[in-house]
């Protein structure tokens, strides 16, 4: 492990959450049409996320974005 990369990290996981939830709220806001494109850029997010191992913090974030934005499909863990 580098030194100091696991804080770059927390910040990194910080700042993408904050950005995710930030996204999902302003999506909510501009109705459906929006809420699909979002709902396509949060699955590949999250496909990223898990190649990248991110933290299990980072994909409920993730999922309950989604699941707010009422996408149910699931992805292969």
């Amino acid at each position: 492990m580098v030194a100091g990369r696991s804080n770059t990290d927390d910040v990194f996981e910080t700042l993408l959450r904050r950005t995710i939830t930030e996204s999902v709220i302003d999506g909510m806001d501009h109705g459906k049409a929006g809420e699909d494109d979002l709902i396509i850029r949060l699955r590949q997010y999250e496909r990223r996320a898990r190649q990248e191992q991110l933290s299990s913090q980072t994909l409920q974030v993730l999922l309950s974005a989604r699941r707010l934005l009422g996408d149910g499909a699931r992805l292969d863990p």
